[in-house]
């Protein structure tokens, strides 16, 4: 089990946003979150991801686990290149500086396929429809809507065992949606998915729960 969240609840002074919520989730599982809009979904996402504390409950991850998050405002301020900033936040850059001829980095560094590191870069940023050219650029030179694509393909880059992704179809076209669909059925990665388009969960997910907006809990729907 990746993920186990036990009796969680959050409130924002007298709002009640999640009430004992339960949930779990499995190696390999990917699961879509869904909700009225303000029913706690990004709250869930980073209660889970460690940026925001529950008022009570617990939140257990399976010990070594990596988990990358993906928020709604995916907006980058980095002087940094393109490149230099996809090979930090992958963890490949440090795994390069780590590598010693019998070490656990050179070990990690293989299994992720480090090697093929800038191929694979080159592949993501083909699939969300950007440039590879662009890997040189400065991140600050480019578009909200280039900077917002880099976003995710640092995440998708990272190789986690958990991807929870807040939206990651905003501002995607057609083809880019069914590449990330690709991507995503095919990732070994366990995923936690909030979004709107029930066709892409459909696509994509195995399983779809819903925040009630009475009850501030978990409910199945699929």
């Amino acid at each position: 089990m990746e993920i186990k969240v036990k009796g969680v609840s959050k409130a924002f002074g007298v709002s009640v946003i999640l009430d004992g919520v339960s949930f779990s989730l499995e190696e390999g599982q990917k699961v879509g979150l869904v909700g009225y809009n303000s029913t706690g979904k990004s709250t869930f996402l980073k209660i889970i991801a460690g940026l925001l504390d529950q008022d009570s409950g617990t939140v257990t991850i399976r010990k070594g686990a990596v988990l990358s998050y993906l928020p709604q405002d995916t907006s980058i301020v980095s002087t940094e290149t393109v490149r230099d900033y996809l090979r930090r936040i992958s963890r490949i850059a440090d795994l390069e500086r780590q590598i010693g001829p019998s070490s656990e980095a050179l070990e990690e560094y293989e299994r992720r396929n480090g090697y093929a590191f800038d191929h694979k870069t080159n592949a993501v940023l083909t699939g969300l429809g950007l440039n590879p050219d662009l890997s040189a650029r400065k991140i600050s030179s480019l578009s909200s809507g280039q900077r917002s694509k880099i976003f995710l393909a640092g995440v998708l880059l990272s190789d986690a065992d958990v991807f929870l992704l807040d939206e990651p179809t905003n501002n995607l076209d057609l083809p880019t949606l069914i590449w990330l669909e690709d991507f995503l059925l095919n990732t070994k990665s366990s995923c936690i998915i909030v979004s709107h388009d029930r066709s892409f969960l459909d696509h994509v997910t195995n399983r779809v729960v819903e925040i009630d907006w009475k009850t501030h809990k978990l409910i199945a729907t699929r």
